[in-house]
């Protein structure tokens, strides 16, 4: 749920004293996939070693990338395919890869990160564009057109997704139901949630009616999970067209009484802004039945799943994010995890053929169902497997209704300037409207004042 940005390595490497070499990033070299160099070349007939590192606590991923590793050998006879797999969180994955990017000692040839790095890590030069691989691959056109526009930074292709993420407004039919609403709970508009929450908070004392993620505390979740969902809700934007980042507007004044409502009634625990992942309790509590509102990532469902997946399926309900009016429903879209291909690597072809070989529309449907995500590739959504399940189905569906964040190399300030508006308002601290002028003020002294524009 949190992104460990460069920023942020930085500052922890001189706390601890780690050693970070100060030399220039490395510029993306000119090589098959750089916009203006060749075709890359065919599978057949590749040589050489690649590394191919990625983190995993979950383990479901070994076996696909041990799969495609070992049938990339299989093909390509000359070649050797070592597998780094760290069993740690991508926090403390993301660090250790930027020291050896920045350092340029034992860099990986691809990795395996979230999506919203794309715009830090190319603009630092450490990441290949793919823009000549993708164009001579005929499984590109398997992904949909908003796909291939998220993962495009200053109109280069610069990762390949596999599981996408969507969010979903989580319910509790049987914490609905006792409060008095009906199991099939539809919100016509954004205050519904509200008058849903206070319901099950007049009924349930054991019962937690509503969880709305602030404060730093809650890392990215205060960013993707609730104030940017918020701000589109109420028909405003948080970012222009043009990349300006909207400081103070109606929206966002309006999004921000949100919070102010809900933590003023005491319908959000305050837990969530002093807890060390609070994501990690409320999610559990979604799933017992003791928090009745949660919206969150659709990949949480699938823990649900596994523990009770009859009583998921007949107490966990999921619905697209109300808006203001009643207008049309949406969600947030992400990339999720992708594979990069390192500027440094010193076979990008051989990288390349990694990275297709574990894109196949087989391993994409599968890993999808054991980690439940929407698939990137449209040919996976079809294998029957992948159709036999509901959820699967209806995340992919909603991926339809998306809106993305861009893949902006500023995205960690900018979380950190939400984190601290949101925190203000969710702790009595300031008023709606003086928080969105403090937030205003934040944005502009983080990422300059000629990146923000007021509404």
């Amino acid at each position: 749920m949190s992104t460990y940005s460069r920023r942020k390595f930085l500052k922890v490497a001189a706390a601890t004293g780690i050693v970070v070499a100060c030399a220039p990033a490395a510029q993306p070299s000119a090589s098959p996939s750089s916009p203006s160099g060749a075709s890359p070349s065919q599978a057949k007939g590749l040589t050489g070693t690649i590394t191919v590192s990625y983190p995993d606590e979950l383990g479901v991923k070994p076996k696909y990338v041990d799969q495609a590793a070992q049938a990339v050998q299989t093909k390509n006879s000359g070649t050797t395919v070592k597998v780094d797999l760290q069993k740690i969180s991508d926090d403390l994955y993301y660090p250790k890869l930027l020291l050896a990017l920045q350092s340029g000692a034992d860099v990986p040839d691809v990795f395996h990160f979230g999506g919203d790095s794309i715009g830090e890590l190319a603009d630092a030069g450490y990441i290949e564009p793919l823009d000549g691989y993708v164009n001579a691959w005929a499984d590109w056109s398997q992904y949909p057109a908003s796909i291939k526009q998220g993962a495009t930074y200053k109109g280069h292709v610069w990762a390949i997704p596999y599981g996408m993420d969507t969010r979903w407004l989580y319910f509790r039919r049987d914490d609905l139901q006792t409060a008095g609403l009906p199991a099939n709970w539809m919100p016509t508009k954004l205050d519904d949630v509200i008058t849903a929450a206070a319901a099950v908070k007049s009924k349930e004392a054991n019962v937690v009616p509503y969880a709305l993620y602030a404060g730093a505390a809650a890392s990215d979740g205060a960013r993707d999970h609730a104030f940017v969902p918020l701000v589109w809700a109420y028909g405003g934007d948080v970012v222009t067209s043009d990349g300006k980042w909207v400081g103070n507007s109606p929206a966002i004044r309006k999004a921000l009484a949100y919070y102010q409502k809900v933590y003023g009634q005491g319908l959000s625990p305050k837990e969530i802004l002093t807890t060390t992942k609070p994501w990690t309790a409320m999610r559990a509590k979604l799933g017992d039945g003791s928090l009745a509102l949660l919206f969150e990532g659709g990949w949480v469902y699938g823990g649900w799943a596994s523990k009770d997946q009859a009583g998921t399926q007949k107490n966990v309900g999921y619905l697209l994010h109300p808006t203001e009016n009643g207008g049309p429903s949406f969600t947030i879209g992400g990339l999720g995890t992708c594979w990069y291909i390192t500027a440094k690597s010193k076979n990008k072809d051989l990288a390349w053929e990694f990275i297709k070989t574990w894109n196949n529309k087989d391993t994409v449907a599968k890993i999808n169902i054991e980690d439940p995500h929407p698939v990137a590739r449209s040919d996976s959504a079809d294998v029957p497997e992948f159709k036999a399940q509901q959820y699967l189905v209806d995340s992919t569906k909603s991926l339809e209704k998306a809106k993305f964040l861009p893949p902006d190399p500023n995205l960690s300030k900018i979380t950190t300037a939400i984190q601290k508006a949101t925190g203000r308002v969710a702790n009595g601290d300031s008023s709606a409207d003086d928080a969105a002028k403090q937030y205003s003020a934040d944005l502009k002294q983080a990422i300059g004042a000629d990146k923000v524009i007021e509404q």
